[in-house]
């Protein structure tokens, strides 16, 4: 028998901090995947983050960390002033969530507008570093 160490799902956590969470007045919806009609378009609404993994985290002795990206999709400048106060909101020490307890969440890079080929919604991105240790 192996003992394999278990960490909490980074994505999940954070989805449990996003997800109809009100930033600058607006609800937010997360997702794992972008929603998008049967011809591929974005649908609302808006504003939405979209929450996926990044390569480059680091597994020590008594830690984990996991390299995660949020992608944030809204009308005009609302797109990175949203991924603003969503990084004010979820970083941080200390944060429990319902599918597990991360112990550190800091940016690694600051939001920023992204171009994105769509004449209604601009894209912000941003990437942070969540610290946990086996549940």
């Amino acid at each position: 028998m192996s003992d394999g160490l278990v960490f909490p799902n980074p994505r999940s956590c954070l989805f449990d901090l996003i997800d109809g969470a009100a930033h600058l007045g607006e609800i937010v919806h997360a997702f794992y995947q972008e929603p998008a009609d049967e011809l591929g378009a974005l649908v609302g609404p808006f504003p939405i983050a979209i929450i996926y993994a990044l390569p480059g985290g680091s597994e020590g002795y008594l830690d984990r960390v996991d390299r995660m990206a949020i992608d944030v999709y809204a009308p005009g400048e609302r797109a990175v002033d949203t991924l603003e106060s969503i990084k004010a909101s979820v970083s941080g020490s200390d944060i429990e969530t319902p599918s597990g307890y991360i112990d550190n969440i800091k940016p690694d890079q600051v939001p920023t507008d992204i171009p994105y080929q769509s004449d209604t919604l601009n894209k912000a991105t941003a990437t942070f570093l969540l610290t946990s240790r086996p549940l």
